[in-house]
């Protein structure tokens, strides 16, 4: 097994991701770019989780196995998983907090670009998927991969 922490393979995932949306954006293949620049995002984000909060990919249970997603402990004392889109975007902003997300719970409060976005739309048409649309996850998504860079550069959340 692999002795890269998660937050890198998120943060190289986040880095794929992008590029081949921004691809098959500026080709004209609507879907799956926009497909892509959600798990660009996705991965981005949990990338800055993992790093700058107390979300942990240790095992919930003493003994146990690594978990297979992102959490944190919740209100209630149990773990408070953190899966897509667009759930994440919302969850990212309740673990935010103090000035060192201030930058980026600005940036998850001023918008919901991918409040429609869906991972099950894998196995759709991409009919529904317009040029507007697309061009605003986008611009998100260069948002978000962008306070990740300057979060990884400064080697803190701002």
């Amino acid at each position: 097994m692999s002795q890269t922490p998660m937050e890198d393979h998120y943060a190289r995932a986040a880095m794929r991701h992008h590029d081949d949306a921004a691809y098959l954006h500026d080709d004209g293949r609507l879907p799956n770019a926009d497909h892509h620049f959600g798990f660009a995002v996705e991965c981005a984000l949990k990338s800055l989780l993992l790093r700058y909060t107390q979300v942990s990919m240790d095992p919930t249970k003493q003994g146990g196995l690594p978990s297979k997603k992102p959490w944190a402990l919740g209100a209630t004392g149990k773990p408070q998983y953190f899966g897509h889109l667009p759930d994440l975007w919302a969850d990212v902003a309740l673990v935010l907090h103090g000035r060192g997300g201030s930058i980026l719970s600005g940036v998850i409060a001023a918008s919901a670009p991918f409040d429609t976005w869906s991972v099950e739309d894998r196995y759709r048409d991409g009919a529904a998927v317009t040029e507007t649309e697309v061009r605003s996850r986008r611009a998100a998504a260069q948002q978000i991969l962008s306070l990740h860079q300057q979060a990884l550069i400064a080697g803190v959340l701002t």
